[in-house]
């Protein structure tokens, strides 16, 4: 279904979730379809399964950005506008109902690792790539020309020497 805070202007347009087995063609479920909801049927296993990859990946990822206090700036753009509707929207529902999430529905742990894991993989992605740039940065000339630095030894200092060249080795030898 929805929080207090989706549904308290209206309920059109809202998903409605039923199971044939818990409920009948009376009364009731005509006057849901008459306040305007969008009557879905599914099972229960199916609804906990979508409701946690939904609802509850909503409700997180809204706490989680309410932990980072976040604030309007005169250069909000859209999709950060967004971001903080989603803080307003999510935070306006009680922690209980969000704890509920979590607490009955045997999916939300596998979400909450689904996140976990989607960060962490973002995090190496982003260092992966960052150690590209710096290494184009450093080596960026000698790599394109196909050599690659070697370092042999490191000075007291701690800096390192380079190999010497392949010309300097033939003229060390030739000697």
């Amino acid at each position: 279904m929805f929080g207090p805070e989706s549904g308290k202007d209206s309920w059109k347009d809202l998903a409605f979730v039923f199971d044939k087995v818990r409920i009948g063609e009376g009364k009731s479920r005509t006057a849901r379809e008459k306040e305007g909801c969008r009557m879905v049927e599914m099972t229960c296993s199916e609804h906990y399964r979508c409701a946690a990859g939904s609802q509850f990946i909503t409700h997180t990822m809204g706490r989680a950005l309410e932990k980072l206090d976040l604030e309007t700036t005169p250069i909000n753009t859209k999709g950060y506008e967004t971001l903080l509707n989603l803080v307003e929207n999510t935070t306006n529902d009680s922690f209980d109902l969000y704890y509920g999430l979590f607490m009955y529905n045997k999916n939300a742990m596998e979400e909450l690792e689904r996140i976990d894991l989607a960060f962490e993989t973002l995090k190496k992605e982003l260092f992966g790539h960052l150690h590209e740039v710096l290494r184009r940065q450093l080596f960026g000339k000698a790599e394109e020309a196909g050599q690659r630095h070697i370092l042999t030894k490191l000075q007291k200092n701690g800096y390192a020497l380079p190999a010497p060249s392949s010309d300097a080795i033939k003229s060390q030898n030739n000697n």
